[in-house]
């Protein structure tokens, strides 16, 4: 092994130690769920359906700004794209803070979607680099990113107990320290070191370097990933799950509103939620081994009877101590579920893909990602203009679980199948031809 390369697997170690770390802070917004639907209702003076309205820009932008981030993460190279998806996303945040009304919901929506974009992109790409080299690799990806999303579960149910105290004390405070959090973040998104050979990468920008021939790179690589039955199974299913995930927070801090529970107690709440959501999460391994080719189907249609669940508890007890506890322990079961899928999904796109392969793969299940969950979002918030939002649990619950029979009976001969049984075009893709 040459100097080079023993200084390569020096700084994919350094960078593999500190991503669980860098996780904790980076996965998602601290500070932020259990609080953002007063936040937007109370000091933003938006409507509930408004409130869904505007977060639909979210997955819109990340639609639209696909194909342009994985652009723009093949020019800048992983690490360096991360850390710019971090200063989209503290940029977002300050524009929250200083903005008012819906059109600074919409802004906040857009650039934290062209940040995350970005980073979603790169961040599981970036830890695959950087534990290619090891031995059983998938399951030291599995592991790590697993304690990354744990840290952030524990730590986001740390912070979220306090959370609607700060936000009782002052409306703001939370939103402070969320933008604290981004800004940690970026400083942790500085630490990784550069990994990847720049003249390689310089070799393939001038092969591809005008929009044409990157474009239709692109449309080559997408069309691949797409003529696989096996990754279309998956996008199929994780766009549909996504669309769930997605509204679950904000129709749950509406639903608490509706049935009288008070401010201060929402964060300890989804505190306690999310810590559920941690310990599933750091025990990802074991949903794996025990449900197997079955997991996805627990997981789609578990989600979905618990959605019903909660919407017939409402409606029925009228928000009694009885309906909330009911309430509490569907959603107990739902953050359940959310702790390991995120891993387990990147896992199972990871399978038989090339580290230049995985952002293309990553980027086509945002977008497929992005559409599903943007016509939610708009349903959603159609739903809230005509009925109570327990009635709209149980509406989309009851559609979904509908959708997700259709979508499992498609994907039960073309997934979880052993390597030898899989058709070559199924795992064996390229990005050109």
């Amino acid at each position: 092994m040459d100097q080079t390369d023993t200084k390569v697997i020096n700084a994919k170690s350094r960078n593999a130690k500190l991503f669980p770390f860098y996780k904790m802070f980076a996965w998602d917004l601290l500070f932020y769920y259990s609080i953002q639907f007063l936040f937007y209702t109370q000091n933003k003076g938006l409507h509930a359906s408004e409130v869904l309205f505007a977060e639909a820009f979210y997955p819109i932008f990340k639609l639209l700004f696909q194909i342009p981030c994985v652009n723009i993460v093949e020019i800048l190279s992983k690490r360096r794209s991360i850390i710019v998806g971090n200063i989209l996303v503290t940029l977002g945040i300050i524009e929250l803070i200083v903005g008012q009304g819906i059109a600074s919901v919409i802004l906040f929506n857009i650039l934290i979607a062209i940040g995350y974009s970005i980073k979603n992109i790169c961040e599981s790409p970036l830890l695959n680099d950087c534990v290619s080299y090891k031995e059983n690799s998938r399951t030291v990806f599995s592991n790590l990113d697993g304690k990354g999303s744990s840290f952030w579960y524990y730590f986001d149910a740390i912070t979220g107990s306090c959370c609607g105290f700060l936000y009782v004390f002052n409306n703001y405070l939370p939103i402070y320290l969320c933008l604290a959090s981004s800004v940690i973040s970026l400083i942790l998104s500085l630490k990784f070191v550069p990994y990847e050979d720049e003249s390689k990468r310089t070799v393939l920008l001038n092969e591809t370097s005008s929009f044409k021939a990157y474009f239709k790179d692109i449309k080559i690589s997408f069309k691949n990933i797409f003529q696989s039955s096996r990754l279309k199974s998956l996008l199929i299913f994780s766009a549909g799950f996504s669309g769930l995930l997605m509204v679950r927070t904000t129709m749950a801090s509406s639903l608490f509103t509706e049935i009288g529970i008070k401010e201060e107690y929402f964060g300890i709440i989804f505190a306690i939620l999310t810590g559920i959501s941690g310990i599933a999460s750091k025990n990802q391994n074991f949903f794996h081994k025990r449900l197997k080719n079955k997991l996805l189907s627990y997981f789609s249609l578990t989600f979905c009877i618990s959605m019903i669940v909660v919407g017939l508890s409402a409606i029925i007890t009228h928000g009694s101590m009885f309906g909330i506890i009911i309430i509490l322990l569907s959603y107990a079961l739902q953050y359940m579920i959310k702790g390991p899928y995120y891993t387990l999904q990147k896992r199972y796109l990871n399978s038989f893909s090339s580290s230049t392969m995985v952002p293309k793969i990553y980027s086509a299940t945002t977008l497929i990602e992005s559409i599903f969950s943007s016509i939610v979002y708009f349903i959603a918030s159609f739903l809230l203009t005509i009925t109570d939002t327990s009635y709209a649990l149980v509406i989309l619950g009851c559609i979904f679980t509908i959708i997700f029979i259709f979508i499992l009976d498609y994907m039960r001969p073309r997934l979880g199948l052993k390597p030898e049984e899989y058709k070559k075009s199924d795992i064996n893709f390229t990005e050109v031809h």
